[in-house]
């Protein structure tokens, strides 16, 4: 996992990495439950409540692996719980209805999760990047939220949603093409970073 995929941490003295007391839990949930809500909110196409059921299942299946004895040490978690909200996001659409536009209360709840200083007009920008963001096809929203977001390579999200790598290819480019307006906006509040883009 690339320092770009993990994202940009909350500040503080917050501990993200290794055997985390229950203290130290709660205090990682706080910080990041928000921008995780936030992301697979804006990964939905704006279905604020499986976002929300989403990043729950994240932190979930943290609390699980930490009280596991035996589980391997996650050395960044925040960048594990990107990589299992996506995983959570998609699972859960797959078993919903088409994805639709969110209404204003629901952005106006879900941007709270987006860090203020990250952009200048950050309603205006996050109801933008929704809108592009809900014109993909599924298949795009999820290759670009593997690699761009995920930090995943390209050839094991083409595995991981049963497509070839070239198929999985066309999805990111087209996918790009589609953001490009509102990329500024996706780097700025720390929800996409084209460095680690399918790992290219």
């Amino acid at each position: 996992m690339s320092s770009s995929a993990a994202g940009h941490e909350p500040p503080g003295k917050l501990r993200v990495g290794g055997r985390l007391s229950p203290e130290e839990f709660d205090d990682l949930f706080r910080a990041w439950y928000p921008r995780m809500v936030s992301q697979a909110f804006l990964l939905s196409g704006g279905r604020l409540p499986l976002a929300q059921d989403a990043a729950q299942e994240a932190f979930v299946k943290c609390w699980r692996r930490l009280t596991d004895p035996h589980a391997v040490v996650v050395n960044h978690w925040p960048a594990w719980l990107r990589v299992t909200v996506i995983n959570e996001t998609f699972a859960a659409l797959k078993k919903e209805a088409p994805v639709r536009h969110a209404n204003g209360e629901e952005l106006d709840r879900a941007e709270q999760g987006v860090d203020p200083a990250a952009h200048l007009d950050l309603k205006d920008a996050y109801r933008t990047v929704c809108r592009h963001i809900a014109q993909l096809s599924d298949r795009q929203r999820e290759v670009v939220a593997r690699c761009a977001l995920g930090g995943q390579p390209l050839k094991e999200t083409a595995v991981i949603m049963g497509i070839s790598e070239g198929t999985a290819r066309a999805h990111l480019y087209r996918a790009r093409q589609a953001l490009d307006p509102v990329w500024t906006e996706l780097k700025a509040m720390g929800v996409l970073d084209d460095s680690s883009e399918g790992g290219q």
